[in-house]
């Protein structure tokens, strides 16, 4: 039925890696960071092929709620043109970038979502580029990337000890220290 061959990436439960080997019985694994699964075909319900024909390399970029979203999606659109037209990475790419739009509102910033469509295999590849790429544009055109913010506060200790030592001092004083 060909749901997945030897070499595509797959999900089977809460394991995903790289066909290595497909037998009567099995369907072998490799994860990203090395290990082998053995997988027993009665034990597989549901596979999901994340190489199967093609792949996508889904974006959820973070912006300040002060940047313009217009301008930044502009940015974005010529980083994906500027990706396409690259000798190294065009070769991979299938489709222009797909702007999905403002995602979300969250804490700290406004999520616009966008994906690449890319040979299997690739969309991890194409996707380490085009964030380095926006990381070093935004940079460049001084577009904020939020993070949440933590107010931190620190207690004075020489304050505390003189406090104590002084409710020490009283309570001596008045004769109720033991």
């Amino acid at each position: 039925e060909q749901q997945y061959m030897i070499n595509d990436v797959i999900r089977v439960g809460d394991i995903a890696g790289q066909v290595e080997r497909i037998t009567l019985r099995m369907t072998v694994l490799r994860d990203l960071e090395g290990r082998v699964h053995f997988i027993p075909h009665g034990q597989i319900n549901t596979v999901t092929n994340m190489t199967h024909g093609w792949s996508r390399a889904v974006f959820e970029v973070g912006i300040a709620y002060k940047e313009e979203v217009d301008r930044v999606i502009d940015v974005l659109h010529d980083l994906g043109r500027d990706l396409r037209s690259d000798p190294q990475f065009g070769r991979l790419i299938l489709e222009d970038l797909t702007m999905l739009g403002v995602d979300s509102f969250g804490d700290s910033a406004v999520t616009l979502k966008f994906f690449i469509k890319t040979r299997p295999l690739q969309q991890w590849t194409v996707k380490r580029e085009m964030l380095r790429r926006i990381k070093n544009r935004f940079d460049e055109l001084e577009i904020e990337i939020p993070f949440p913010h933590r107010t931190v506060y620190h207690r004075d200790i020489a304050a505390s000890h003189a406090l104590t030592d002084q409710r020490h001092d009283a309570r001596w004083a008045s004769g109720d220290a033991a």
